[in-house]
């Protein structure tokens, strides 16, 4: 989902990743409040719901960055413009509303969301046009059509389709893994991959979907250039991080990166971090807000290390995140993890061996 807004004059406090995610679902939220009543497929959509759909879909991006004339558009046209890609956009889905369609598949075409987190696979189903949002009690409920469902539940259970899915597995893990380590990377790179390991299958030659699979998937933002860059939900900073990637692609480093390297920094930061989490995790037990989980708060406290953020703005965190004042043993386990935790774009072979 786009990263927007400027959180540079905001305390390290009120920009945690818990804090900008919670962000991105509030906006994400207002997005669908503001759908119309019919979808696509319903017998009662009309041409001026089809043409409020499509400012919110996909498409409309799409066309302008292709540069197509506008036009008018109908819901039979639209209808057979997400007819004939369905095959291959199902097996392109981001991890999160590939689970969100295999739920709506099984349950008959209606699914009513448990988990605030749905709601930004929710928000892409919906840009794709297969769906409708219902609104009740603040609660939301996805329908699919019939004709929609029974299509999913046949492309589902072929081999085909869990033949691209293995690749998209495959093409997100490297990406996570990447973000964690780095915190951000260009879009070009896994794009690229992506459409290779695709060749010969019947999602071939489809970017569009695959850079709808990465918009779904991952907070991103664009640079200076117009580049697509892919960014750790915790990033709170995109605009000064994109200066330092671009340096530290002209680095030896750099050039040595692979999948290979990659795994292996991965496997060693995971070593590395393990017991500074378990150490300040247990410090936390029975002490951090209500609104708050012990887990949550360490993982924020991690990834504000991981941006350089000094000690002391760490500390000033840990306490907002507390029902009492922090203990020798919380500011202990804090500074070495302050300490500890290796930085993005600068893991050097000591920090991470």
């Amino acid at each position: 989902m786009l990263r927007q807004g400027d959180t540079r004059p905001l305390h390290w406090a009120d920009k945690t990743m818990s804090v900008l995610r919670a962000e991105q679902l509030e906006a994400c939220e207002k997005d669908l409040a503001s759908l119309p009543v019919h979808g696509l497929f319903d017998a009662a959509c009309g041409d001026t719901d089809a043409e409020t759909l499509y400012d919110f879909s996909y498409y409309a991006a799409e066309d302008r960055a292709a540069f197509r004339a506008p036009a008018l558009h109908t819901a039979e046209d639209l209808r057979v413009r997400v007819l004939s890609s369905m095959a291959a956009e199902s097996a392109l889905l981001s991890p999160e509303e590939h689970d969100l369609l295999v739920r709506l598949a099984l349950f008959g075409g209606r699914h009513t969301l448990q988990d605030w987190n749905d709601l930004i696979p929710a928000r892409s189903l919906l840009r794709r046009l297969w769906c409708r949002a219902e609104w009740e009690d603040g609660v939301l409920t996805l329908q699919m059509p019939h004709q929609l469902c029974a299509t999913a539940l046949i492309l589902l259970a072929g081999d085909e389709h869990r033949l691209v899915r293995d690749h998209v597995e495959k093409v997100n893990e490297l990406i996570d893994n990447t973000l964690y380590l780095m915190g951000m990377m260009q879009a070009s790179g896994p794009m690229l991959h992506m459409q290779s390991l695709l060749k010969g299958t019947f999602a071939d030659n489809r970017p569009d979907l695959v850079l709808r699979m990465l918009q779904s998937a991952y907070d991103y933002v664009y640079d200076r250039n117009g580049r697509l860059l892919l960014i750790h939900p915790g990033l709170a900073d995109p605009d000064r991080m994109i200066g330092q990637m671009e340096s530290f692609f002209r680095t030896p480093d750099f050039q040595q990166l692979n999948q290979d390297t990659l795994s292996s920094a991965s496997d060693s930061v995971a070593d590395l971090e393990s017991p500074l989490y378990e150490r300040m995790l247990s410090t936390l037990a029975d002490a951090v807000r209500p609104e708050i989980t012990p887990e949550d708060a360490v993982e924020d406290l991690i990834i504000l290390a991981k941006q350089g953020v000094p000690y002391a703005d760490m500390k000033e965190v840990l306490s907002s995140m507390l029902v009492s004042l922090p203990t020798d043993d919380m500011l202990k386990a804090l500074k070495d993890l302050s300490g500890q935790i290796p930085r993005w774009l600068y893991l050097s072979s000591s920090r991470v061996q």
